[in-house]
């Protein structure tokens, strides 16, 4: 029987964690409190079927859309054998850029990003 080897990560990064978990969802509640807030003659919560099912709509939004991010970003890495991607703000800090090895030994790398975003898509898909 062959053996299966699950890859490891060595690390976690904690703004890859905040960028796939708790930014969306904060994105999903400020986009359907303004929605909710600038709604002109006719009531968007009432038309959602309620405040939760309003809300989830938005998050599952923000989630589905950072989940097709980082599985665009995993093939394109991938295929293209381009520089792993990172965040924007990290360039002016770190002498050099990630390697690709570096990149993807920690967690959450865009594979895991997908799968994470994707998860709470289809929760909240489920919940709705």
């Amino acid at each position: 029987m062959p053996s299966l080897t699950i890859p490891n990560a060595r690390r976690v990064d904690s703004q890859r964690l905040l960028s796939v978990v708790a930014i969306p969802l904060a994105a999903a509640i400020a986009m359907a409190a303004a929605v909710a807030a600038t709604g002109s003659v006719t009531d968007p919560i009432g038309e959602a079927g309620g405040a939760l099912a309003f809300v989830l709509e938005f998050a599952k939004f923000c989630y589905l859309a950072v989940a097709t991010a980082h599985l665009s970003g995993a093939i394109a890495e991938r295929i293209g054998g381009g520089m792993a991607a990172g965040l924007w703000l990290d360039e002016f800090d770190a002498p050099e850029p990630l390697s690709k090895e570096e990149f993807w030994q920690a967690f959450p790398n865009h594979v895991d990003g997908a799968a994470i975003a994707g998860a709470v898509a289809l929760f909240c898909i489920a919940l709705g």
